[in-house]
């Protein structure tokens, strides 16, 4: 009985072992059927990833000659944006040159009133040294202008009455000599030998010669009675200079 008992052991063993080889085996199957499956899916997946991987290139491609296409369009835009900037440049210049040449027309037409006006302005509220810095700048900017005869004159106007003999003296003279004909000529000459009255020096001759040649050569302009009061103070008659007392 005992010895039977030991046969059936190693029966046992024997048995139990080839259940759990078949097992391995039957774990190990499934395992190479989930490889197999997995490496399906992936050679699936490898061969749909291909596709797209063309389908990919395809777009790129096409994408491609999109761009160089619109780069040529672009360059085109662009010529012709380069074209309109020179011909709207051409424009604006033209434009600013119109409208140069019409402020040089409104300068030279108006500019000058501006700058004798509000000289005389200045000299009609006896702001006489504003006056002469005006008067100055108008004969500088325009030396042949309509206004410069009586620039001229009010300038000397406005140096007399601040005691600047020499400088209104000047002023007189430029206008004699450039303006000869114009109606302040009478003016200018009475007022050019009050001016030498006033120099350092003997001008008493020469201031004569001015203001005889109102009194001869404008016997009824205003400035001829003012004139013949200066020739009398400075040149009595015979008989009437230098007056003696009579002896007791």
């Amino acid at each position: 009985m005992r010895f039977t008992r030991l046969l059936l052991i190693p029966a046992c063993l024997l048995a139990s072992g080839c259940v759990a080889t078949q097992q391995d085996m039957l774990q190990m199957q499934s395992q190479m059927d989930d490889l197999n499956n997995n490496l399906s899916t992936m050679q699936k997946n490898q061969a749909e990833l291909a596709v797209k991987m063309d389908e990919l290139s395809r777009n790129l491609n096409a994408f491609s000659e999109n761009m160089k296409d619109i780069s040529t369009q672009m360059g085109r835009l662009s010529d012709r944006l380069n074209g309109l900037d020179s011909s709207m440049n051409k424009r604006v210049n033209a434009i600013g040159r119109t409208i140069k040449k019409q402020q040089d027309e409104v300068n030279t037409t108006l500019l000058p009133a501006k700058l004798y006006n509000d000289a005389y302005n200045a000299y009609l509220n006896n702001n006489f040294d504003s006056a002469a810095d005006g008067f100055k700048t108008y004969l500088e900017k325009f030396p042949e202008g309509e206004l410069a005869t009586p620039a001229y004159f009010y300038l000397g106007e406005s140096l007399y009455v601040k005691e600047r003999w020499q400088d209104a003296a000047v002023a007189y003279a430029h206008m004699l000599e450039k303006y000869p004909k114009s109606s302040r000529v009478p003016a200018a000459r009475l007022k050019y030998a009050m001016t030498l009255l006033k120099l350092p020096g003997d001008k008493k001759s020469e201031a004569l010669k001015y203001l005889r040649s109102v009194l001869q050569d404008f016997p009824k302009s205003p400035e001829a009675a003012t004139a013949k009061d200066h020739i009398d103070r400075l040149s009595p008659p015979p008989g009437k200079a230098n007056p003696r007392k009579k002896k007791a």
